[in-house]
């Protein structure tokens, strides 16, 4: 989103010049004249973003005129650890030779990262300022913070420099100053001040930058205006994108206009605001551009063309309805940047140039020329400026950056300054005048020294060093500084002359706002320490003087906060504080999440750096603070003292007598041991009040539990089978599997649902074996898998058959289609349709009260949540056994039970559980018919048939009366399938 502005009427100075000698030089009156033939073109290093911003140098004296060019990822030529530093350039209109202007060149430090910084991103001047900023400049507070790209920028006023970072603060966090980024975007004022963004828009005086800048980080300023951050909705809007100024209510005070282009659900949208500034202007209009808009083509599809919107003011904060620049190229980015030209035509309205940068036949870019109407800027461009430079590594970006509004060759017309910085080029287009026209630029203030004093007396000379607040270390906050220097120290030469008294001098000291520390309790000690200057105090001779050993080095004074506290200075807080938790008890295994409900009291005097500190068991992680209306903010994070890990939150510095506060805290709590019995959270407020500083220590305990939830299933492979089975003979003795009948796979799967753990459990199963003086499911074997043993009270497999195939385990419970079919005849029936058949047979139950049952007793050993045993049973059916019983059907039924008869928490008292289950297989006894035969024969028999029909029918054998008979359903022909299949 880029956004600019343009006024109406804007009144000129005229210097009077021959119309005669213009119009043989210049284009006809009717025409735009930027000098697109003999353009001055500049140039920068290669890959170094020379042309990414560009503005006018223009001196009051009006001596030099250069053409400013910011080259963001530009190397200096004076050796330095930093890399891509950038670099601004100064490139005189006459000359195509640029010079790099010397603004900073110091190296990194551990609290500055200043390599690929971006500095020239942003190049702004005014008058004799020039002020260029590096957003991507990174800042870590005091070195203990992480960076954050805060941006810093540097003004520029004749050989002195000096250094404006509004975003770099004291604050260890990001969120103190992450979200400012000073100098993506930056501008001066009218009226002497400048102002950056994104994030926040912050302006200052240009006087008092100058007059307060020292060499500490942090700089406070008098007359600072800004923003204040916004809420979460708004993070990621890109507020500041875009910056202007103008008065659009008419009320003689700056308004601010910002782009929000991510703002509004990433539809983009324009904020003001009114700071007290004042400035004189006519009716304002906005330009606001919207590189990526897109429009619908006559074949109904989108594409993507850029927009620009003609705000046209009619007073106050009102706007006629807008008007629309749509551009016509895709992708081109038309309205990616929007220069006021001012009155190019001279024909009373002001005019505006919009760039495409990635437009043209080459996409070398373009820039179009809207004149200026009554009713706002003319739709059609009156003239397009094209890209004539070529990047072999990325677009040439010609138009991406735009100034104009000023007159470099004083010839009375605005010229105009593209940047390329695809290209590494910048490009000054000259207006030429149709009409004699003078401008005039008005003075700024005249450059003003800084005084500089110095002196030296002949005499004893000692080394004075001043010390503040030396109880604090250093990478700690000063509570107070020198207020000449902003430093917490201060050194000098100081001569006393014997006999002629003591040698005094003052030097200011101020206190910080007390936000920016905490301690108000601790007294500020200032040390002053002195030592001989021994090369000055020498005697002709060389001889050294040494001082008293008596005397001290040292003078150490201290001074005292004052604070709410009465007469005696002295606070006496009344500190209570109340605990309960929300769970009485939580389960060993699982993440428990458990809130501790807090009451914190002070009803005595005000606790300084009051803080209430946590002291959770090693198996709680702190989550966080309930947030609620009806509870007050915490801020709380983890700390280590001497090794204890404890949650500190901040009540307030000071906690105010009658100060209560409620609070939620949130932990988990996990990883408890066979051993633990419960988890004990003790709490207490801390401050650093001389006396009564600490609350009494509290406690809440919430007891252990144990809970396991043990689930036991059972399935069997293949569910049913249809007996007779098709060839099948029975064999005596059987030597292998198939030899008794069909595989029947039945698995037992003990599940800990945990959240608990078990350490013994006993499981039984209870399996059919022996019907009507037969087998019924012979045991051929059985597997296991998990912490398990099993026995039975039989021998398994006494005729010890063999299997074909070798069964494999089955950990999902449900058979596969392979494991179905393992060890099973081939010529098994497949029943069509036995649903009539089964609803009229005699359904019979096979259990343990109707055969007899093996039983198979297991140990399954310690399961944890999610664990499993599982038991597999491989058996035959013994089909012969039921053969002789026809039309019937039968449900084997097995059942399988356990019982946990162990824990492993022996402090614990815990309800075993127990629980069983039943697996039923099913078969069916139908008759069927088979072909059995080859092809050929089947083939004869038709034909045998045939024939023995046609001699019948000519016989006449089909025409005798025969005597009526009931209908006879047919039966259904079945065919032989694998047995097991179940599908009807």
């Amino acid at each position: 989103m880029i956004i600019t502005l343009y006024t109406k009427g804007t009144c000129l100075v005229y210097f009077v010049l021959s119309l005669s000698l213009l119009c043989f030089d210049f284009h006809p009156c009717g025409s735009f004249n930027l000098d697109v033939d003999k353009p001055s073109v500049f140039s920068g290093p290669d890959g170094s973003y020379f042309g990414f911003s560009v503005d006018f140098f223009q001196p009051p004296n009006k001596q030099k005129s250069d053409v400013l060019v910011g080259a963001p990822r530009a190397n200096t030529s004076e050796p330095s650890n930093v890399v891509e530093r950038g670099a601004v350039y100064s490139c005189p209109w006459r000359s195509s030779r640029c010079q790099q202007l010397v603004f900073d060149n110091s190296d990194d430090v551990p609290m500055e990262f200043k390599s690929k910084q971006w500095f020239g991103a942003s190049v702004r001047s005014h008058g004799e300022h020039i002020l260029a900023c590096a957003p991507l400049y990174q800042w870590s507070t005091f070195g203990v913070s992480e960076r954050e790209p805060v941006g810093t920028c540097y003004l520029k006023k004749g050989g002195t420099v000096v250094e404006y970072s509004p975003c770099r603060t004291r604050a260890n966090s990001p969120e103190g100053q992450g979200f400012c980024q000073a100098g993506f975007s930056a501008d001066f004022l009218k009226v002497g001040h400048c102002f950056l963004s994104p994030g926040q828009l912050i302006s200052d005086d240009i006087s008092e930058i100058f007059n307060r800048f020292s060499r500490d980080y942090i700089t406070p300023y008098g007359n600072t205006l800004t923003t204040k951050s916004a809420s979460a909705q708004y993070d990621d809007s890109y507020l500041g994108y875009s910056v202007t100024v103008g008065d659009f209510n008419d009320d003689g005070k700056d308004d601010y206009v910002t782009g929000v282009p991510r703002g509004d659900k990433a539809m983009g949208y324009c904020s003001s605001f009114m700071f007290s500034f004042l400035l004189f202007v006519s009716l304002i209009d906005l330009l606001v551009g919207a590189p990526l808009f897109m429009d619908r083509g006559s074949d109904g599809k989108l594409r993507e063309v850029g927009q620009v919107s003609v705000f046209l003011g009619r007073g106050g904060f009102s706007f006629h309805p807008s008007q629309m620049l749509t551009g016509t190229e895709v992708y081109a980015r038309y309205g990616s940047a929007i220069a006021a030209l001012g009155d190019l035509d001279m024909d009373g309205f002001n005019d505006v140039a919009i760039s495409a940068p990635y437009g043209g036949p080459d996409h070398h870019g373009l820039v179009y020329i809207h004149n200026g109407r009554p009713r706002g800027p003319d739709p059609s461009a009156s003239q397009v400026l094209q890209g004539k430079w070529a990047s072999s590594y990325m677009p040439a970006s010609f138009g991406y950056s735009m100034t104009g509004n000023t007159d470099i060759d004083q010839n009375g017309y605005p010229d105009l300054i593209v940047g390329a910085f695809g290209a590494d080029k910048a490009v000054l287009y000259r207006a030429r005048p149709v009409i004699g026209v003078n401008a005039t630029l008005d003075m700024t203030p005249q450059i003003i020294n800084p005084e500089e004093k110095t002196c030296t007396i002949p005499s004893t000379t000692f080394r004075v060093d001043l010390i503040l607040d030396r109880l604090k270390q250093k990478e700690a906050t000063k509570r107070v500084l020198f207020l000449h220097s902003r430093t917490f120290q201060y050194s000098k030469n100081m001569t006393v002359s014997n006999g002629r008294g003591p040698t005094c001098e003052e030097q200011p000291v101020f206190l910080r706002d007390d936000r920016e520390f905490r301690d108000k309790i601790t007294p500020i000690s200032v040390v002053m320490e002195y030592s001989l200057d021994y090369q000055q105090a020498a005697d002709q001779s060389g001889l050294l003087p040494i001082l008293d050993m008596s005397a001290p080095s040292n003078i150490t004074k201290q001074a005292h906060i004052l604070l709410d506290c009465g007469d005696d200075n002295i606070c006496k807080p009344d500190l209570r504080l109340s605990v309960k938790s929300d769970r009485q008890q939580i389960y060993i295994g699982d993440d428990n999440a458990l809130t501790l409900e807090v009451s914190a009291e002070n009803q005595g005097e005000g606790a300084y750096e009051a803080e209430l500190h946590v002291y959770p068991p090693q198996q709680a992680d702190f989550t966080g603070v309930v947030r609620s209306q009806t509870l007050t903010r915490l801020s709380c994070a983890y700390k280590k003292e001497n090794q204890t890990k404890m949650v500190v939150c901040d009540l307030g510095n000071p906690m105010k007598g009658g100060t209560k506060v409620l609070a939620e805290l949130r932990f988990s709590v996990h990883q408890l041991s066979e051993e633990d019995t419960s988890v004990n959270f003790e709490l207490q407020i801390v401050s650093s009040n001389q006396f009564d500083n600490t609350s009494p220590r509290v406690s809440t305990t919430t007891k252990l539990a144990v809970l396991t939830k043990v689930s036991i299933r059972g399935t069997s492979s293949p569910g049913q089978v249809l007996l007779p089975i098709a060839n099948w003979k029975p064999r005596e003795p059987p030597v292998v599997g198939d030899d008794i009948g069909p595989q029947i796979l039945l698995v037992y799967e003990l599940l800990n649902n945990g959240p608990s753990t078990f350490s013994k459990a006993a499981l039984e199963v209870k399996w059919p074996y022996h019907y009507r003086n037969g087998s019924l499911l012979y045991i051929t074997s059985y597997d296991t898998e998990g912490p398990i043993n099993c026995t039975t009270d039989m021998e398994i497999n006494p005729l010890n058959v063999s299997n074909p195939v070798t069964p494999e385990k089955n950990n999902t419970l449900v058979p596969s289609r392979d494991r179905e079919t393992e060890g099973r005849n081939r010529n098994h029936v497949r029943k069509r349709d036995l649903e009539s058949r089964d609803a009229q047979s005699d359904l019979q139950t096979l259990d343990c009260s109707t055969a007899e049952c093996l039983r198979m007793k297991c140990l399954v050993g310690r399961l944890e949540k999610g664990k499993n045993a599982i038991l597999f049973v491989y058996s035959r059916l013994a089909v012969n056994n039921f053969l002789r019983v026809n039309n019937r059907s039968y449900v084997v039924q097995s059942t399988a039970s356990f019982s946990v008869i162990e824990i492993p928490y022996k402090k614990l008292e815990f309800d075993l559980p127990s629980n069983s289950t039943t697996v039923r297989h099913e078969h069916t006894q139908a008759y069927a018919l088979a072909w059995v035969g080859g092809g050929s024969a089947v083939l004869a028999g038709l034909l045998l048939l045939a024939l023995l029909i046609f001699i019948m029918y000519k016989l006449g054998f089909f025409k005798r009366v025969r005597p009526p008979q009931e209908d006879c359903a047919e039966k259904e022909q079945l065919q032989p399938e694998e047995n097991g299949n179940t599908d009807a």
